[in-house]
């Protein structure tokens, strides 16, 4: 039947220009944000190098951080975990693992209503001598979480994804602070 036929369509006069004038305008703004980025140093995130080939650590390997630190280690370009200390150009020691959670706020019914939380870790750096090559120190991490009487369960899944995002946080911190050792010469 004749009604039941769509009519053919064409696109209209110039549509295609202008279609291909704005894909070349996407283009050209892209390009235009990609110059200053390379200008200013930016890089995307490179695996990290390490000044030895192979480094021991005491952490727990099913630990949050410990799991976060093996990640990033396999991605770094010549260093092996290795689980004998007596084999290991570095032995990262962690002397104290501490997360906290204290309350910075309270509501007029006196119930917290604010929390901070905090993961503190000391550790020391030597080489296969013994020798420090980062003297003990510590790294502090923290976050706030707000706290809703009606929403345990919520705040609960909160903290544990901040600290898990502490975790990843604090092994990236470790990371950098591996890679800037300078070996004695």
């Amino acid at each position: 039947s004749r009604m039941s036929r769509l009519p053919e369509t064409r696109p209209l006069a110039g549509s295609s220009r202008r279609g291909w004038l704005r894909g070349l305008s996407r283009s050209a703004l892209l390009v235009g944000l990609a110059g200053p980025l390379a200008a200013c140093g930016f890089h995307m995130r490179r695996a990290t190098q390490l000044p030895f080939s192979t480094l021991y650590t005491n952490l727990a390997p099913n630990g949050s951080i410990g799991l976060a630190l093996r990640r990033e280690l396999s991605h770094s370009e010549g260093t092996e975990l290795v689980t004998d200390p007596k084999k290991a150009e570095a032995r990262l020691m962690i002397l104290q693992e501490v997360p906290e959670r204290e309350v910075v706020a309270y509501s007029s019914e006196g119930r917290a209503r604010e929390y901070e939380l905090r993961l503190r870790l000391r550790f020391r750096v030597e080489d296969a001598k013994g020798n420090d090559l980062i003297p003990e120190s510590e790294i502090t991490l923290r976050r706030e979480i707000s706290n809703a009487d009606n929403q345990l369960t919520a705040r609960a899944d909160e903290e544990a994804m901040l600290f898990r995002d502490m975790s990843n946080d604090m092994a990236h911190q470790l990371l950098w602070r591996l890679a800037a050792i300078r070996p004695a010469e």
